[in-house]
């Protein structure tokens, strides 16, 4: 049975990433059913490769997709999920990383299936949001910068991410 699909075309017309964050986002919550979602958005000082690299290494963030994308500025995307006994079930991680030249940005955000645990995700989504992020500075050894963490995210706080 197919739930839902979409297709992500990309022309000669420079990408805009939040709309590319938007349609992920929309495919997860039509598969996931409106969990609880947490979004942590961070600056690094290190290369795209070198973030692209840390990411591919840790399998809970790319075991489910990962593509750089060939556009301009560099944007690499990654759908990665884990089971988590806390609710019962797996959850979502979509991680996108935007070469922005003099740094690096990264948008983790986390997703729970309403059906997984009926008791909430008892801090789930925000732990391996936070799992994500730290799997890519304990490879890189640096410190993040300007981390921007919203709990019970959806789409009016999007925005608030850039």
């Amino acid at each position: 049975m197919r739930i839902a699909s979409i297709t992500v075309t990309l022309n000669d017309a420079p990408l805009k990433v939040h709309d590319l964050m938007f349609k992920i986002v929309t495919l997860c919550s039509m598969v996931a059913m409106h969990g609880s979602s947490h979004w942590v958005k961070v600056l690094l000082p290190v290369g795209f490769d070198d973030v692209v690299n840390a990411l591919r290494n840790y399998k809970y963030a790319s075991n489910v997709y990962f593509t750089v994308l060939g556009t301009s500025p560099r944007v690499a995307v990654f759908i990665g999920g884990k089971f988590f006994v806390r609710t019962l079930g797996f959850i979502t991680v979509i991680t996108v990383v935007i070469d922005n030249g003099n740094y690096i940005e990264v948008k983790i955000v986390t997703h729970t299936n309403e059906f997984a645990f009926k008791g909430g995700d008892l801090g789930v989504s925000k732990s391996y949001a936070f799992e994500v992020l730290k799997a890519i500075t304990k490879d890189l050894g640096i410190s993040p910068s300007n981390v921007l963490s919203i709990d019970y995210m959806d789409l009016s706080k999007s925005t608030l991410l850039g």
